[in-house]
Protein backbone atom coordinates (compact mmCIF):
# COMPACT_ATOMS: atom_id res chain seq x y z
CA UNK A 1 0.00 0.00 0.00
CA UNK A 2 1.33 3.43 -0.88
CA UNK A 3 2.03 6.32 1.31
CA UNK A 4 0.87 8.38 -1.81
CA UNK A 5 -2.62 6.20 -1.50
CA UNK A 6 -2.64 6.85 1.93
CA UNK A 7 -2.54 10.37 1.51
CA UNK A 8 1.09 10.59 2.85
CA UNK A 9 3.36 12.88 0.96
CA UNK A 10 6.48 12.47 2.49
CA UNK A 11 9.39 11.21 -0.04
CA UNK A 12 10.59 7.75 0.65
CA UNK A 13 14.53 6.92 1.30
CA UNK A 14 16.22 4.54 -0.21
CA UNK A 15 16.15 2.27 2.70
CA UNK A 16 12.45 2.41 3.12
CA UNK A 17 10.79 2.39 -0.50
CA UNK A 18 7.44 0.39 -0.83
CA UNK A 19 8.58 -2.24 -2.88
CA UNK A 20 11.60 -3.81 -0.88
CA UNK A 21 11.98 -1.69 2.27
CA UNK A 22 15.47 -2.68 4.35
CA UNK A 23 14.25 -0.75 7.56
CA UNK A 24 10.72 -2.17 8.60
CA UNK A 25 7.99 0.66 7.89
CA UNK A 26 4.77 1.26 9.92
CA UNK A 27 2.04 3.28 8.88
CA UNK A 28 -1.37 4.55 10.61
CA UNK A 29 -3.81 6.50 9.63
CA UNK A 30 -6.97 8.10 12.30
CA UNK A 31 -10.46 7.43 10.97
CA UNK A 32 -12.33 10.20 9.69
CA UNK A 33 -15.73 11.12 8.43
CA UNK A 34 -14.85 9.96 4.81
CA UNK A 35 -12.35 6.60 5.79
CA UNK A 36 -11.78 4.11 8.54
CA UNK A 37 -8.50 4.13 11.09
CA UNK A 38 -5.87 1.76 9.25
CA UNK A 39 -2.29 0.69 9.47
CA UNK A 40 0.15 -0.80 6.86
CA UNK A 41 3.61 -2.92 7.97
CA UNK A 42 6.46 -3.51 5.41
CA UNK A 43 10.22 -4.56 6.08
CA UNK A 44 11.89 -6.53 3.25
CA UNK A 45 9.11 -9.45 1.63
CA UNK A 46 6.74 -9.13 3.90
CA UNK A 47 3.72 -6.73 3.50
CA UNK A 48 0.76 -6.42 5.86
CA UNK A 49 -1.94 -4.04 6.20
CA UNK A 50 -5.79 -3.76 7.17
CA UNK A 51 -9.21 -3.71 4.47
CA UNK A 52 -12.56 -3.06 5.06
CA UNK A 53 -14.10 -5.86 4.69
CA UNK A 54 -14.40 -9.80 6.14
CA UNK A 55 -12.61 -12.32 3.52
CA UNK A 56 -10.42 -15.37 2.84
CA UNK A 57 -7.70 -16.06 0.25
CA UNK A 58 -4.54 -17.67 -0.76
CA UNK A 59 -2.78 -17.60 -3.75
CA UNK A 60 0.57 -18.05 -5.19
CA UNK A 61 1.47 -15.97 -7.67
CA UNK A 62 4.13 -14.85 -10.58
CA UNK A 63 3.41 -11.16 -11.40
CA UNK A 64 5.12 -7.77 -12.29
CA UNK A 65 3.07 -6.39 -9.55
CA UNK A 66 2.90 -8.41 -6.46
CA UNK A 67 6.56 -10.42 -7.99
CA UNK A 68 6.95 -14.33 -6.96
CA UNK A 69 5.30 -15.48 -3.70
CA UNK A 70 2.08 -15.73 -1.35
CA UNK A 71 -0.72 -13.80 -1.01
CA UNK A 72 -3.64 -14.03 1.15
CA UNK A 73 -6.89 -12.64 3.00
CA UNK A 74 -7.73 -13.03 6.55
CA UNK A 75 -10.94 -11.04 8.19
CA UNK A 76 -9.88 -7.56 7.69
CA UNK A 77 -6.23 -7.98 6.89
CA UNK A 78 -4.15 -8.77 3.61
CA UNK A 79 -0.94 -9.81 3.94
CA UNK A 80 1.60 -10.10 1.19
CA UNK A 81 4.99 -12.33 1.67
CA UNK A 82 6.56 -12.14 -1.99
CA UNK A 83 10.03 -11.26 -3.37
CA UNK A 84 9.42 -8.18 -5.91
CA UNK A 85 9.91 -8.11 -9.61
CA UNK A 86 12.44 -5.42 -10.30
CA UNK A 87 10.93 -2.45 -12.53
CA UNK A 88 13.15 -3.13 -15.51
CA UNK A 89 12.10 -6.70 -15.59
CA UNK A 90 8.74 -5.88 -15.25
CA UNK A 91 8.56 -3.04 -18.34
CA UNK A 92 10.34 -5.94 -20.17
CA UNK A 93 7.83 -8.34 -19.45
CA UNK A 94 4.80 -6.22 -20.38
CA UNK A 95 6.76 -5.25 -23.69
CA UNK A 96 7.27 -8.49 -25.00
CA UNK A 97 4.72 -10.47 -23.73
CA UNK A 98 1.72 -8.37 -23.71
CA UNK A 99 -1.27 -8.59 -26.76
CA UNK A 100 -0.63 -6.46 -29.28
CA UNK A 101 -3.66 -3.39 -29.73
CA UNK A 102 -3.97 -2.89 -33.09
CA UNK A 103 -6.44 -0.36 -34.01
CA UNK A 104 -7.99 -0.07 -37.45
Amino acid sequence: MSKYLLGINKKQKWYSMDIFSLVPVFEYIKADEQSTSNFCFRWLFFTVWTIDSLEFEIAIVASTHWGIGVIGLLPYFRWCVCIPCPDKLGIWIDRNFSRSRDYD
